[in-house]
């Protein structure tokens, strides 16, 4: 009887000592991904404010988990709730960038911010900044896109590195030949014409012969139309219902964006989140069907010669294609075809759709260059649609847009993430830096 109790004595001394030690396990665990997040959220945040302040470059202060973010979204809405004065200024850096044009005049053309508990250090000195492009480019990748953003860009050649991006380059190259790309001008030319005549039709209905429109939900339908088909050719239907899902989920990432980023919200269960979820498979279920059938009709595609060469025609037959440089041909994995069209759709059509909006700002702004422009059209193409015959032949057209693309340009923003040490100003590995050309 007394053994059977020193054993159960001893069986209970034993299962409380694994009992502590499974506690002291857990609870230094528990300190120990505490002290990380401690770190990496605030002490780390505060070390490098205090590293940039030594060199002279300070900013807004560092707020825990946020950052910046809420003061940068307090700026941009207060922003674009107030017209541009006065409405004919160019000057739309105090709107486009209100927090950077807001804190430039607080700290300097060399500033930091945070996104969260990521720093950015932004650089508007050109020689800091010939020296981040020129003698330090190797130091640095490209900026990498918020999760919400990448979702809608798609892992494509804006994204991709190395021999990857050489293939991508390699395949997608011959869609932009201007040879290739005339071929393109006469749906463009349908497609403009037929907003034309929507316009005319009502200004006619509404009884004066004018008519007050938002070129710019006019103009996305025209960019939208190019660019599907562009992307998928003679799939030009199917590649529209695509995009229309891209579409709906790109309001759904602007809404996101235009509150503070709570990090981890988009892994919540939400209705949004849902359907973004929802969305985003149903776009790449299709977008595969796609490129299954147009896997399947590739060799009738190939037996045409002058017809217009999509890009996904050409990621399709890329296996196929050899160079002097690549002897050996590689084909595009069809998970790689679907984040091309998506980031091709999300790159060209907001940037054109700008352009476009903004080049008729600038007609309105300077009638007598529309009346130029108007004049020559007529002169040039007649009643007949436009063709690349009387491109060249535009010659106050061409400058006039190439004038719109040159003040509405978007790489007046560039972003870098840091790789490796750089001294003075760029110390700090993994630190962000951007630069603005004003």
């Amino acid at each position: 009887m007394g053994d059977e109790m020193d054993a159960a004595a001893w069986a209970w001394r034993g299962w409380l000592t694994w009992r502590a030690a499974a506690v002291l396990l857990s609870a230094w665990l528990a300190l120990h991904v505490a002290a990380r997040l401690a770190d990496a959220l605030w002490w780390r945040p505060r070390r490098l404010e205090a590293h940039f302040a030594a060199q002279g470059v300070r900013g807004p202060p560092y707020r825990f988990l946020l950052g910046s973010v809420k003061e940068m979204v307090g700026l941009m809405v207060e922003a674009a709730s107030k017209p541009m004065s006065p409405p004919t200024s160019h000057n739309a850096l105090p709107r486009v960038l209100a927090f950077y044009h807001y804190w430039r005049k607080i700290y300097g053309p060399t500033f930091l911010i945070w996104f969260g508990p990521t720093p950015r250090l932004t650089v508007a000195e050109p020689e800091l900044i010939r020296e981040i492009f020129l003698t330090r480019a190797d130091a640095f990748d490209r900026y990498q896109a918020h999760p919400i953003v990448r979702q809608l860009e798609g892992d494509g050649l804006v994204s991709i590195h190395g021999d990857k991006w050489a293939l991508h380059r390699r395949a997608l190259a011959d869609a932009f030949y201007p040879d290739n790309l005339n071929r393109l001008v006469p749906h463009v030319g349908r497609s403009v014409a037929a907003v034309a005549e929507k316009w005319r039709e009502m200004a006619a209905a509404g009884g004066n012969g004018e008519v007050e429109v938002d070129v710019a939900e006019w103009f996305q339908e025209v960019t939208e139309e190019a660019i599907t088909r562009v992307t998928f050719g003679s799939s030009y239907n199917d590649g529209r219902s695509v995009f229309a899902m891209q579409n709906q989920l790109m309001a759904f990432a602007s809404e996101a964006f235009s509150k503070v980023l709570v990090p981890g919200y988009r892994f919540m269960p939400t209705k949004k989140n849902w359907l973004s979820w929802k969305l985003d498979r149903d776009i790449r279920r299709n977008l595969t069907r796609l490129i299954g059938r147009r896997s399947d009709e590739a060799d009738g595609e190939k037996a045409e010669s002058g017809s217009f060469r999509d890009l996904l025609g050409l990621m399709i037959n890329a296996g196929e294609r050899t160079t002097a440089r690549a002897p050996v041909a590689k084909a595009i994995p069809v998970h790689d075809m679907l984040e091309e069209c998506k980031t091709f759709f999300f790159a060209g059509k907001q940037t054109t759709t700008n352009l476009l909006t903004w080049a008729t700002v600038l007609l309105a702004m300077h009638p007598e260059w529309q009346e130029r422009a108007r004049r020559e059209v007529l002169d040039v193409c007649g009643s007949d649609e436009p063709s690349k015959e009387h491109l060249p032949k535009l010659k106050t057209v061409r400058p006039t847009t190439s004038s719109a693309a040159a003040s509405h340009d978007s790489r007046n923003f560039f972003s870098g993430k840091l790789q490796g040490e750089i001294s003075n100003l760029l110390q700090i590995k993994g630190a962000f830096s951007s630069s603005l050309r004003c």
